[in-house]
């Protein structure tokens, strides 16, 4: 009787270490693809605040009353409308060159890379964002694209050694050819 105890305590005993074995693998498993979804949930947030982010700068309409057109009058021009197209147009200038937009005395260009940063460094760099923001300028068709602002970066940019996403190209067709402006996030 001694006997038959011990082998049924025994076999109780097995059953308990089988028990945690398959318990442990089971929350190894759950552990992995909990891990494996945080991944894919962070490539998602980056992507869409990525275009959010771009989406947003190219809707915003510059309220500065030394927001003057080539005519003298105030106006209340789009970043990505107005004031990128006439960057397009007119961006190989010098000092003092044409601009239709004259924005805080600025030629198009100088004042859209000053006020994407600022709006890029208030938003993204506040929450201790890797960024690179840049628009090229295609053109025709067949010609190298040529970098009509940026690169304009902070934590360092985004290498492609790094975490990155993209907002995607957000293309705009102006008279001087077509713009792609694109935005990367880090972590």
């Amino acid at each position: 009787m001694l006997i038959s105890k011990r082998k049924s305590g025994q076999m109780e005993m097995i059953g308990l270490v089988i028990i945690v074995i398959l318990l442990s693998l089971g929350m190894l498993f759950m552990a992995q693809f909990a891990l494996s979804e945080d991944g894919k949930k962070k490539i998602f947030t980056r992507k869409g605040l990525a275009y959010s982010t771009v989406s947003a700068l190219m809707k915003t309409t510059v309220m500065d009353v030394e927001c003057t057109n080539n005519y003298g009058k105030w106006t209340k021009p789009q970043i990505g409308k107005d004031i990128l197209e006439d960057c397009a147009k007119n961006f190989d200038y010098s000092p003092g060159g044409y601009s239709l937009y004259t924005c805080q005395g600025m030629h198009s260009c100088e004042f859209l890379e000053k006020e994407i940063t600022l709006l890029l460094n208030e938003t993204l760099g506040e929450w201790n964002k890797g960024y690179v923001f840049r628009s090229k300028l295609i053109k025709a068709t067949g010609d190298k694209p040529e970098l009509i602002m940026g690169p304009i970066q902070s934590g360092g940019g985004c290498p492609k050694s790094k975490e990155r996403d993209g907002s995607g190209l957000f293309p705009i067709h102006t008279e001087a050819g077509l713009v792609e402006t694109e935005l990367f996030l880090c972590d």
